[in-house]
C-alpha cells in the first residue's frame, strides 16, 4: 500500500495540527503509530526519503511552503513532481489537504488525480487509450474517514463517486460533499476508544487541543 502526502494550506497552531494528524490515522486495521502511512510535507524541496510523520510535530507556521496555496496550486506541484514523489514512495495519484476550513470543521480534503479512460475506437475492440490527466477532484471529509477513503481509492477498491454526494455536486470551495455510508465500521466502540485514548495522550502531554 502506498504512503500519502499531507499538505497544510492554513497556519494552524501546533496543537490543532497535531490533533488533525492524529485523527486521520488508521485505528481500525492498523496499529498506531507504527503503521502510519501519512507524511506531512512542508517544503517544495522534497526530502531524500519520506518516512511517516511522527507526533507531536513542531510549529510549521513560519516554515510551511504550502501555506496559502489553492487546491489547484497543490495539484500543479504534485503533477510537476510526480516521479520525485514516486521515488520517495509517496502516492502521486491520491493525497490529502488540510485547509483553514478543515481546521474549523474537523475535515480535510482527499484529493484524487482524474483518470481518463479514453474514447471507444471504432477500428478495434479494445477501446481507446486512457491514462491519468492533469485534472483532480477533492472530497471534503471528516478527519476520521480520510484514511479509509484514500486507501480504497489507492487500491481501486472503490471509486471517487462512491464517497461523494453526486446530486449535491461540487461545492463553492471546489470540493465535493462527502456522502456517509451510515454506520461505518470505523465508528465501532473499539476503534473509537483507541482513537480517543491516543488523542487524550497527546492532550495530557500538552501537544493537542
Amino acid at each position: 500500500m502506498s504512503s500519502f502526502a499531507v499538505f497544510v494550506t492554513a497556519k494552524p497552531t501546533p496543537k490543532a495540527l497535531n490533533r488533525a494528524l492524529l485523527l486521520i490515522q488508521d485505528f481500525e486495521f492498523g496499529e498506531y503509530p507504527q503503521d502510519s502511512n501519512w507524511t506531512l510535507l512542508t517544503s517544495k524541496e522534497l526530502p531524500a526519503s519520506a518516512p511517516a510523520t511522527t507526533l507531536p510535530v513542531s510549529d510549521i507556521r513560519d516554515s510551511n511552503g504550502f501555506a496559502g496555496m489553492s487546491f489547484s496550486e497543490i495539484n500543479k506541484f504534485v503533477r510537476a513532481n510526480e516521479e520525485a514523489l514516486k521515488d520517495i514512495s509517496l502516492s502521486s495519484g491520491d493525497w490529502l489537504i488540510i485547509d483553514q476550513k478543515g481546521f474549523e470543521t474537523s475535515t480535510c480534503l482527499v484529493v484524487e488525480q482524474v483518470y481518463d479512460y479514453g474514447e471507444e475506437d471504432d477500428d478495434d475492440d479494445g477501446g481507446g487509450e486512457g491514462g491519468l490527466t492533469d485534472e483532480f477532484r477533492a472530497c471534503r471529509i471528516p478527519y476520521e474517514e480520510a484514511h479509509s477513503m484514500v486507501v480504497n481509492l489507492d487500491i481501486a477498491n472503490m471509486g471517487f463517486e462512491d464517497w461523494v454526494d453526486e446530486d449535491a455536486g461540487e461545492q463553492e470551495d471546489g470540493a465535493w460533499k462527502w456522502r456517509s455510508f451510515g454506520q461505518d465500521p470505523t465508528d465501532d466502540d473499539e476503534v473509537v476508544a483507541k482513537r480517543r485514548a491516543a488523542l487524550q495522550q497527546l492532550r495530557d502531554a500538552g501537544y493537542a487541543d
